[in-house]
C-alpha cells in the first residue's frame, strides 16, 4: 500500500508581526495612564491655586467692614452690598433704595404703566385723590406712590418714594435719597 504524503501545513501565523503589535499595545495603554495622571495632577494644581468662593454671608461681612472703614464702594459692589443686605438681613437703607429701585428719579415715568416690570400695585386709594402705591417684587421694603392730584384736588401727577426706615416726619426720600423732613413732599411733579 502506498501512503500518501501529507502536504505540509501552512501556518498563517507570523510571530514577527505579533511581536511587533504587542509593544505598541502596551505603549498605548501606558500613554493613556500617563496622560490621565498628568491631567489629574493639573486639575488638583489649579484647584489649589484658586481660592474657595466666599459664601454670601462672608461677602456681606467683607463689604460691611469696608464701608465701616470709610471706603467708598464702586457702584457694582454697592449694588451687591444693598442686595445682600435686603436678602440676608431684611434691611434696606435709604442709600440702597436709590441703588435698587431701578427708577431714574431725574426723569421718572410719567405714569404708573411705565414703571419697570418688577413693580406691582399693592394699594389703590380711589377715594384719596387717586393715589396708587407700588412695591418692588424683589425687595419688599421699597415702595413708591403715584398721586394724580395735589392737596387742593387739582390734577397734578407726582411721585412719592417711601423711606423704608420710616420715622415720624421722615416718611419720604427725595430724588437723591435724602430723608425729607416733611409729611408729604413730592419727588417730581409733571407739568
Amino acid at each position: 500500500m502506498l501512503t500518501k504524503e501529507k502536504p505540509p501545513i501552512k501556518l498563517n501565523h507570523f510571530p514577527e508581526t505579533e511581536k511587533s503589535k504587542k509593544p505598541f499595545y502596551f505603549l498605548k495603554k501606558r500613554l493613556f495612564l500617563i496622560g490621565f495622571f498628568v491631567i489629574l495632577g493639573m486639575g488638583f494644581g489649579i484647584y489649589s491655586v484658586f481660592p474657595e468662593p466666599q459664601s454670601q454671608e462672608d461677602q456681606l461681612t467683607d463689604l460691611i467692614n469696608r464701608i465701616e472703614s470709610g471706603e467708598d464702594l464702586p457702584s457694582g459692589e454697592m449694588r451687591d452690598y444693598c442686595h445682600l443686605m435686603a436678602v440676608l438681613r431684611d434691611s434696606i437703607s435709604p442709600q440702597c433704595v436709590c441703588v435698587l429701585d431701578g427708577i431714574n428719579w431725574d426723569n421718572p415715568p410719567k405714569n404708573p404703566e411705565k414703571l419697570p416690570k418688577v413693580w406691582e400695585l399693592i394699594q389703590d386709594e380711589p377715594n384719596n385723590g387717586n393715589r396708587l402705591r407700588f412695591q418692588d417684587k424683589t425687595y419688599t421694603k421699597i415702595v413708591v406712590g403715584f398721586d394724580a392730584t395735589n392737596s387742593n384736588g387739582d390734577e397734578r401727577p407726582h411721585w412719592h418714594r417711601e423711606n423704608p426706615n420710616k420715622k415720624k416726619g421722615q416718611e419720604y426720600l427725595d430724588q437723591h435719597c435724602n430723608t425729607l423732613y416733611a409729611v408729604c413732599i413730592k419727588i417730581h411733579t409733571f407739568t
